[in-house]
């Protein structure tokens, strides 16, 4: 109920907004992932305009996470180590971030939970194996409906279930083809999406960037994870693995079930973090296992382990008290800045400029800004409501979108000079607003050379969760980037 009332009190931040006009122009994957989060935020906001009703998913993801956490760990041992598990999973700092706002993260914990949960109950049954198998393979192709990362689970459960001649020899093997087959078929179409933008959206790089480690942004990217899940925890998960190759060792089952499910995620964490990338998604994945395996120590009653589990858990609310404030902060001040926007829109619209068209600083402000303008200007179809400012910069879903830089053909001979390619742009001659964070001195060039000629309009002051002011300039004439 705490988490359903802060989505009541909150604007929406930039993510939830971005999701958002994703949801209005649905594809069968995005430059962020595939389409499960932006499907579902449709199917939410069918039931109504309030910014309320789509972003009510988040906290309901959260007690789902929190179910098949629950059910998950008491298949592995009991009803008590499911409720520390379960427990501990909703103190962690990056459990409660995903909690309050709309993403990716908590629903694709949710069916990777129950994929594991599948898998694990498919390896001990002794009849009726191939529909646990088939029911594995399709809660994890749900979750890659959502997210990439959670195919990092699947040769984790696929090595375990080949770790014993005993299930080599049983239906374990055939229903591994399920496990493989099904999430295979359901990405088919994001990959087929993503073939026809080059690949560009999932590669995030070349073949170079793959071993291309850059030890300077080791340490910031481990603190920045470790904060994530709260130290202590973090560093439990961390031991917790460890001591699963430990037993799994020793023969024991659940240690190396855990062990090898959690291992491709950790090893892959472990590879984004030595070049000092975000690797959060796949520890959060496993985190459930990881705790599982550190909560068999720390459920002891010895007095050590009594104050080290409460120590953790207090270090671990202090930091989600962080974590949750900052969430709050996040969409704070948007709606007034956009309404701000749109003044100055009708503003210069009744000075005579009727066809302005209005540019963000960076796609965070462009989605933002739209979002809370959807119902007050009426974009042409297809195009958002607030443009990125044009770049070669191609790292987001406003790359792939139409843009007021692009050209479009035409019949009709637009230069007589070169008859090669026949294209026009209909922006020619507009004039724009800009907001953005730049002083003038600042102001890119992209921006400056686009226009005749660009002045401040107006100054605002910035939002709670950056202080810095927010400028509106006037953008005259705009004319494309001399080549």
């Amino acid at each position: 109920m705490a988490r359903l009332g802060f989505v009541w009190l909150t604007e929406p931040a930039p993510s939830e907004a971005y999701y958002y006009l994703c949801s209005q122009r649905l594809a069968p994957a995005f430059f962020d992932g595939p389409a499960g989060t932006a499907l579902l935020t449709e199917l939410a906001s069918v039931y109504g305009k309030s910014d309320v009703i789509w972003r009510m998913t988040a906290p309901l993801w959260s007690l789902l996470a929190t179910c098949a956490c629950f059910g998950f760990v008491r298949q592995l041992s009991d009803v008590r180590q499911g409720a520390y598990v379960a427990l501990t999973l909703n103190v962690l700092p990056i459990f409660n971030s995903a909690a309050l706002r709309v993403g990716p993260e908590l629903s694709t914990l949710t069916f990777v939970i129950l994929g594991m949960l599948a898998a694990w109950r498919a390896g001990e049954a002794e009849a009726g194996k191939l529909v646990w198998w088939f029911g594995s393979g399709l809660f994890f192709a749900l979750a890659t409906c959502f997210a990439y990362a959670a195919l990092a689970i699947v040769p984790g459960v696929v090595a375990f279930a080949m770790s014993s001649a005993k299930r080599r020899r049983s239906g374990d093997f055939y229903g591994i083809w399920a496990l493989l087959g099904i999430p295979a078929l359901c990405l088919a179409p994001a990959l087929i999406w993503n073939a026809g933008n080059d690949w560009i959206p999932i590669a995030g790089g070349t073949f170079r960037t793959l071993w291309e480690f850059d030890f300077k942004r080791w340490g910031p990217a481990l603190w920045a994870l470790s904060v994530a899940f709260s130290p202590l925890l973090f560093a439990a998960m961390i031991f917790g693995w460890f001591r699963a190759l430990v037993e799994s060792r020793a023969g024991h089952v659940r240690a190396r079930f855990a062990f090898w499910c959690a291992a491709p995620c950790f090893l892959i964490g472990a590879y984004f973090l030595l070049r000092g990338d975000s690797a959060a998604v796949y520890f959060l994945l496993v985190a459930p296992l990881l705790l599982f395996k550190a909560m068999d120590l720390f459920a002891s009653e010895r007095l050590l382990f009594v104050f080290l589990r409460w120590l953790a858990i207090i270090v671990a609310v202090a930091f989600s008290g962080y974590a949750i404030y900052s969430t709050w902060q996040e969409g704070r001040g948007w709606r007034t800045e956009a309404l701000e926007m749109g003044r100055a829109f009708l503003e210069k619209s009744k000075e005579g400029q009727d066809d302005l068209f209005l540019i963000a600083e960076d796609e965070k402000m462009a989605s933002v800004l739209g979002y809370h303008l959807r119902d007050a200007l009426v974009a042409p179809a297809g195009h958002p409501t607030v443009y990125v400012r044009e770049s070669q910069d191609v790292s987001n879903q406003f790359a792939l979108w139409p843009s007021y830089a692009d050209f479009t053909e035409t019949d009709r001979v637009v230069d007589e000079y070169f008859t090669e390619q026949r294209a026009e742009n209909p922006f020619l001659g507009r004039s724009a607003l800009y907001m953005t964070h730049e002083r003038d001195a600042e102001l890119p060039q992209s921006i400056r050379s686009a226009f005749d000629s660009v002045v401040l309009f107006r100054e605002l002051p910035g939002i709670e969760a950056d202080t810095r002011p927010l400028y509106i300039y006037l953008c005259l004439v705009y004319q494309t980037l001399p080549l």
